[in-house]
């Protein structure tokens, strides 16, 4: 009877046991984690401080420059461009220039009273002799004075004024120009005289190399231009 009870007894105590070793693996008070987050098991201790590589950024990259282009003046340019040669129609009034800009060129065989021979652009000086004159622009652009060298081309029967005292004149304006039919003259100008000729200079010209003829009773006055080489003559209206 007793070995009949414990047989009975067996498969409940196999059952119960069972049971008590379920409860006791998920009931653990150390909490289940996951082994594929190892990170999640950080040690609590001090911080670690990693080393910082250093890294060679090589030398900055050059800033590229630019050169401002050069301010430029257009009728600075207009004046360098203009050639030896070159003739232009202007003459001085006694004081200033007939024009206050450069006029358009012309024929050096043109018939008007003041023609000027351009013999030299962008010259640091000029000659200064019997009908050489000079044209300077100063550009406030550039900051840069532009000069033309000039010399007269001397036509007939144009009038120039002069400076006379008594029977005497003085001084002739070589540079100058004014209407044959003027009666007053600017300072210190107080007479008007034609152009009556202009020739290759002979050896010791002198006023009679100018007259017409033996029966021309006319005074002259002379000035030797192009460096003496050129006889102009001059008489009263």
């Amino acid at each position: 009877m007793r070995t009949r009870l414990l047989w009975l007894l067996l498969p409940l105590l196999l059952v119960s046991c069972a049971r008590r070793g379920h409860t006791d693996h998920h009931d653990s008070s150390t909490p289940h984690r996951s082994a594929s987050h190892p990170s999640a098991e950080v040690d609590g201790g001090a911080a670690v401080e990693l080393p910082v590589p250093e890294i060679d950024l090589g030398a900055p990259a050059a800033v590229p420059t630019t050169t401002p282009p050069k301010p430029t003046d257009t009728t600075e340019e207009e004046l360098q461009a203009i050639p030896a040669g070159t003739c232009l129609p202007l003459y001085r009034d006694g004081r200033e220039w007939s024009v206050s800009t450069l006029p358009a060129a012309i024929s050096c065989e043109s018939d008007r009273a003041g023609v000027f021979l351009v013999t030299q652009t962008g010259a640091t000086s000029c000659p200064n002799g019997v009908g050489q004159d000079v044209w300077s622009y100063y550009s406030r652009i550039t900051g840069n004075t532009t000069t033309l060298c000039l010399n007269r081309v001397w036509t007939k029967n144009y009038c120039v004024l002069a400076e006379q005292v008594g029977d005497t004149v003085k001084a002739i304006g070589s540079s100058t120009a004014v209407d044959c039919r003027a009666t007053t003259a600017p300072n210190p100008y107080n007479q008007v005289l034609i152009i009556s000729g202009a020739y290759k200079a002979p050896a010791g010209a002198n006023p009679r190399h100018c007259m017409l003829n033996a029966r021309d009773t006319r005074p002259y006055w002379t000035l030797l231009a192009n460096d003496g080489n050129t006889l102009v003559c001059f008489t009263t209206r």
